[in-house]
């Protein structure tokens, strides 16, 4: 699989796993910063998605999104990187078909916060995976300057775009970083206060569309909201753990604890709820590992995928040919769909034990990783390599 995972996927992500087929919306709630956008990933009624390809999301969000990537990636050829990046992408897409009907019942709900020049469409793959076993997800993008880009609307509803923040001269990363989680944090919240109203039939969306909301009503399962996140995203999920005890379980892809440094030993104290921290091998440097020790280790689950690097928790390694992903740090020992596979079973089965679901496909998941085991680690484990590509900062702790 190894060899021909590339071709088989160029033209979009890797196919989600699950018994549903997932169906994919964009929701804004608010037109300014101080609102909500999210990306929602949910089980739909289709019942044959490569019959639907037609109607299988669009990865690409336009030039915008390509230009605040290439100012974090290649801020010395940013306008190569742009027309490089906006070729290759244009086509790719995520198979989720494009607002499809909801499938009548009633689903759990995850809140997923991005990495660190990312943006909404960008973990595609992990959140359609959970979407596909019954989950909606509610894929944030931040406005804090964080994501590659987002937008909020004017007063005649066209968009305003928010591009990437580089580092300033002089600027020291903790001071930026540090404000930035805390807003992260607000917003993952205000995702949750809008899946309540969503569930009780009360939001509007801002942007056009054909999906009706109010499908929504009474198929939310709002008992044990799930908060989620790789690297930024996943020191979000940890501060909004700490900070909101409605969420009741965490998931956190390759947490970047650098942002909370000065608060690490409080915020991590404040998280009771059950937590899997899912590292790869390549992005745990002794002095991450050293702030991710500080969680409780009675309620928190440890585990690292060998042979994997920063990207193959994200889309990255599925866009990019063999070139492009030395040049993002995506290129991994360990090949990029077994990665993947790994890590999505790892969060559904942990997921599912926490909230009581003990599923055929669980179980089947469970055999899975146990088949895998030489390739996980239990445990804080971590190689200290210096990380390439997104969230390259976390060294200067």
């Amino acid at each position: 699989m190894a060899s021909s995972f590339f071709q088989k996927y160029r033209n979009h992500t890797p196919l989600p796993q699950g018994p549903y087929v997932v169906g994919c919306t964009d929701i804004m709630v608010g037109k300014t910063k101080e609102g909500s956008f999210m990306r929602l990933y949910y089980p739909s009624k289709v019942t044959d998605l490569k019959s639907q390809v037609d109607k299988w999301t669009p990865w690409y969000l336009g030039d915008e999104y390509t230009r605040g990537l290439a100012a974090f990636i290649a801020p010395s050829i940013p306008s190569l990187f742009s027309m490089l990046f906006n070729w290759q992408m244009r086509g790719v897409l995520t198979p989720a078909v494009w607002e499809a009907a909801m499938a009548d019942k009633k689903f759990p709900v995850v809140v997923f916060s991005h990495g660190l020049s990312a943006n909404r469409s960008i973990y595609g793959t992990v959140c359609s995976e959970l979407a596909s076993h019954g989950f909606v997800v509610a894929a944030v993008e931040h406005r804090d300057s964080s994501a590659c880009a987002s937008f909020t609307l004017n007063d005649k509803g066209e968009k305003e775009f928010l591009l990437f923040r580089p580092l300033q001269p002089n600027e020291k990363e903790y001071d930026l970083r540090n404000q930035q989680i805390k807003v992260r944090v607000e917003e993952s919240i205000r995702a949750l206060n809008v899946l309540e109203k969503l569930e009780k039939g009360e939001i509007t969306n801002e942007l056009p569309s054909q999906f009706d909301l109010q499908q929504l009503k009474g198929r939310l399962d709002l008992s044990q909201p799930i908060m989620s996140g790789h690297s930024f995203g996943g020191g979000t999920t940890i501060c909004t753990l700490a900070k909101d005890k409605r969420f009741k379980v965490g998931v956190a892809l390759d947490p970047w604890m650098f942002p909370i440094k000065g608060e690490v030993e409080t915020i991590c104290k404040d998280v009771t709820q059950p937590l899997i921290c899912i590292s790869t091998e390549a992005f745990q440097a002794d002095v991450n590992l050293k702030a991710m020790g500080k969680l409780n280790a009675e309620t928190t689950t440890f585990v690292t995928i060998k042979g994997t690097v920063h990207q193959n928790q994200c889309d990255t390694p599925f866009l990019v040919g063999p070139i492009g992903r030395v040049f993002a740090g995506a290129s991994s020992p360990l090949d990029p769909v077994t990665a993947m596979e790994i890590n999505n079973r790892l969060m559904i089965n942990f997921i599912c034990k926490y909230l009581g679901e003990k599923t055929q496909t669980c179980n089947t998941y469970l055999t899975y990783l146990e088949s895998q085991r030489d390739k996980t680690v239990y445990g804080l484990y971590g190689k200290g390599k210096s990380m390439l590509g997104w969230d390259a900062g976390y060294h200067a702790i």
